[in-house]
């Protein structure tokens, strides 16, 4: 047997086969492929991109495959390939120089930013057709190249660089530059054919091109079998028809988002309540809805809200938000990692019949299925959508949850959040085009349109709620009701009318039976008179017909006291039934005065239940630290073979005892009842330092502290215990987590919790960043947070309220500023609850 040659190299290669497969992984359908390629003609610097598509014909544009059917032309005005590129690019596969020109950071020749950068899109291509052809007439050479292959030979071929491929250079048949990229031979003709086909070709391509005239610079043209086929475009005309309208942009550091809104979406749902608007607003054009919004409204105001000068337009509001203070930002290396820049615009329309004017499109139905088609927030890259999932930023979980049914519906959102390659280098695209793949950058980027939809959620919330306790207002003044009164009062109305229709009732009846009395007599004595006229009358006409008239007038006004009684007996029995007020307003105080002792309860359960969710909390880090350093003696003590069977039964009971804490711990439920214990002397100062050395021992190694200051013989108070430690804890526990994320961020080395007593004054501040502008105002209101969704509920310091105000004691937030330019202390007045 002859000898082997043992020195020749031994290299990789690649089945070519393998290229099927990776063309059916990476690009998801004929659509996603067909898009890659209108992508390549965009990174090529075309102004249009023309793709014709013919299912029957044979291939007229081409050359090599001229009697293949079925034919996909993609045709553009770029810059055209050289013959290098085409080498490189299209026929090395996964190789892109586009890749290395985005690292260099070169824009091209337009100030694009290549979007495709993984040399993989041309794979794609084989889910279209079996043949490709493509004539290129680059812009500086004065020849044009033709290239040609089949996907068929490499099933055929065993490695890749054995796949045949026809290559030529010639004389330019033509001035243009640009390419056209001929694919023979349709994979699936029937994926392109039928009334449904076509639909949903013209349905996914104005999603993967975006239908939003401000953010792409380059036309695409489509036909399909001799029809050209006009892509979805949200024309400026169509998003007139917005109730609502929100624009946002993130500059790298400030996110702004900025909104306006028209009257009609402030309109009630109730028939009653739209009529009442409407009319109220004809009055004055909205003026005293706007005074009532920016000045009396109790509901979460945003930081900046006027009356628009827009035309059509009622109310303009907005807020702005720092990136690195976003609650949980994420970081790489101890840097926020930041998105890089972006905008974005969201309507919200109605799709109400009784909404649409035909200013939109000429038919209802055609206006309706454009929104449905086109529903939704879309994200595009320089112009070219990224999968993201039908309400892949929760609106409908937003709208659904109950303290949001305000919020923007995903199915009535037209909006595009516009990133480019430029700026949004580190949003990277998964490998299918399938989305972002999960990074820091991208989960800032979802953090910062968190912030946009939770916005968003607030002011409507604001603006509808707002609207109605203006509604309301007016049907109180209408009454004759102040905001002031009391139910209480009210229920004093009550008793008052009803006492004034009675002795109206008992007037009334006098008045009457003075009436009857009156046209009694007056019949007697009428009728005597009738009488000794009755002679002389035969001998005078007139006096006949005076006692004829007479006659007559007597009949009236005896009809008039009979119906004058029986009004009486009807006024009676309404009078009657309106004395019961008197009763209903005893049951309705009764009721009441239980309804406010049992939310009393409510905000005391609420209160004690923040608090042991936070104990339980640390009981548990308590238990699992032990739990750790358990297991680790034991396995110390196994390593070093000590055996001491009394140790060991020790520590085994240690861990037996912590894992049913912790079992317990894992059942146990804030919804405890409070115990009411009764009131006790409290010296404030001393109250308040045990208060600080619990915190400081919990928060220690936390960076954290609390320090208390004050006389020792400030004030005494009579309160109960457990509730005004529940007052300090929410506060304190508030101000912990603020302090941490600001060390969390790098905003702070240390946090200090200084709580100053001042008599039965106390002051509570930290030195954090303080508290958010957009909701200084509405703090102490339920379900007001600015903490990350699920680190918060916004009733903390609504509970601290309530306690406070059952004690006959106060909180407000103080108006000084701190150097971040926010409001940052409390003071609680607690004189109240001082023993004189």
């Amino acid at each position: 047997m002859a000898d082997q040659n043992t020195d020749a190299p031994a290299r990789f290669d690649i089945n070519a086969a393998v290229v099927f497969r990776l063309g059916e992984e990476l690009i998801t359908d004929e659509v996603q492929a067909l898009v890659e390629l209108v992508k390549n003609s965009y990174d090529a610097d075309a102004s249009w991109v023309k793709v014709t598509i013919d299912t029957g014909s044979t291939n007229r544009w081409g050359e090599k495959f001229g009697s293949a059917r079925g034919v996909i032309v993609v045709e553009d005005d770029g810059d055209g390939m050289s013959r290098d590129v085409i080498e490189k690019g299209w026929l090395t596969i996964a190789n892109s120089p586009k890749r290395d020109q985005k690292a260099r950071g070169e824009p091209t020749r337009r100030g694009r930013t290549p979007i495709g950068d993984k040399g993989l899109g041309r794979l794609g291509v084989q889910r279209l057709a079996s043949n490709v052809e493509i004539v290129t007439r680059p812009r500086d050479e004065k020849h044009e190249h033709y290239v040609a292959f089949s996907w068929r030979d490499f099933r055929d071929t065993a490695s890749l660089g054995s796949v045949p491929v026809t290559f030529s250079t010639r004389t330019r048949k033509g001035e243009s530059q640009g390419t056209k990229l001929i694919l023979s031979d349709l994979r699936d003709p029937e994926a392109w054919q039928g009334e449904r086909n076509v639909a949903k070709l013209q349905l996914s391509l104005s999603g993967m091109i975006s239908p939003f005239q401000e953010v792409r610079d380059f036309v695409v043209h489509l036909e399909l079998d001799g029809k050209r086929l006009e892509l979805a475009e949200i024309a400026q005309r169509v998003r007139e028809t917005a109730l609502l309208r929100y624009v946002f942009e993130f500059d790298g550091t400030t996110f702004k988002i900025t909104g306006k809104t028209r009257l009609d979406f402030l309109q009630p749902n109730a028939k009653e309540d739209r009529a009442l608007l409407a009319s109220l607003c004809r009055r004055d054009g909205g003026r005293a809805l706007f005074e009532f919004l920016s000045t009396k409204a109790k509901r979460k105001r945003p930081p900046a809200f006027t009356r628009s000068r827009s035309a059509g337009w009622f109310v303009e509001f907005g807020v702005e938000r720092q990136l690195d203070a976003i609650d949980k930002v994420k970081r790489v290396d101890g840097q926020v990692a930041n998105p890089g820049p972006f905008r974005g615009e969201v309507d919200a329309v109605s799709l109400d019949r009784t909404d649409f004017h035909g200013h939109a499109l000429d038919r209802y139905t055609d206006y309706r299925k454009l929104v449905r088609d086109l529903a939704g927030v879309r994200v595009y890259r320089d112009g070219f959508g990224v999968r993201v999932g039908d309400d892949w930023l929760g609106l409908g979980r937003q709208w659904t949850s109950a303290t949001s049914y305000y919020g923007l519906k995903p199915g009535n959102v037209l909006g595009y959040v516009a990133i480019s390659a430029r700026d949004n280098a580190m949003l990277i695209e998964t490998t299918s085009r399938e989305g972002f793949q999960v990074t820091p950058h991208y989960e800032n980027l979802y953090a910062l349109l968190t912030e946009f939809v939770r916005f968003s959620g607030d002011i409507q919330e604001f603006l509808r709620r707002g609207t109605l306790d203006f509604l309301n207002e007016h049907k109180d003044r209408t009454a004759d009701v102040e905001p002031t009164h009391s139910p209480g009062d009210i229920t004093k109305r009550i008793e008052d009318v009803a006492s004034t229709l009675g002795d109206k009732r008992k007037k009334l009846r006098g008045h009457v039976g003075r009436l009857r009395s009156v046209a009694d007599n007056a019949t007697s004595t009428l009728a005597d008179v009738r009488k000794e006229l009755g002679g002389k009358a035969e001998k005078d006409p007139g006096l006949e017909r005076a006692i004829s008239r007479l006659d007559v007038a007597l009949s009236e006004v005896s009809a008039a006291a009979t119906s004058a009684e029986a009004l009486l007996e009807e006024v009676g029995l309404a009078l009657s039934r309106a004395s019961e007020l008197s009763s209903l307003r005893e049951v309705l105080d009764r009721r009441w005065e239980s309804l406010q002792e049992e939310l009393d309860a409510v905000f005391e359960s609420v209160s004690l239940g923040l608090t042991a969710e936070a104990l339980s909390h640390e009981i548990h880090n308590i238990a699992d630290g032990l739990a750790k350093r358990s297991a680790t003696v034991l396995r110390q003590l196994r390593d070093r073979d000590i055996r001491k069977a009394t140790l060991i039964t020790y520590i085994e009971h240690v861990r037996s005892a912590v894992a049913a804490m912790s079992k317990q711990l894992a059942h146990m439920t804030p919804s405890l009842k409070y115990l009411r214990e009764r009131k006790e002397d409290i010296g404030l100062v001393p109250f308040l330092e045990e208060l600080a050395a619990f915190h400081n021992e919990r928060l220690e190694g936390k960076s954290v502290r609390v320090e208390v200051s004050g006389q020792a013989d400030s004030a005494l108070l009579r309160m109960n215990r457990g509730k005004l430690t529940q007052v300090f804890d929410n506060l304190i526990l508030n101000a912990d987590y603020w302090l941490r994320e600001a060390i969390r961020t790098g905003h702070l080395e240390a946090g200090v919790i200084s709580i100053v007593a001042d008599g039965s004054i106390v002051r509570l501040a930290d030195n954090g960043r303080g508290v958010d502008p957009a909701v200084e105002l509405t703090l102490f209101d339920p379900f007001v947070t600015m903490k990350d969704k699920g680190q918060g509920r916004g009733l903390g310091l609504f509970v601290v309220q309530q306690l406070l105000d059952s004690e006959g004691c106060t909180a407000l937030l103080l108006p000084e500023r701190n150097s971040f330019g926010r409001r940052f202390a409390f003071e609680l007045d607690l004189t109240g609850a001082v023993i004189e």
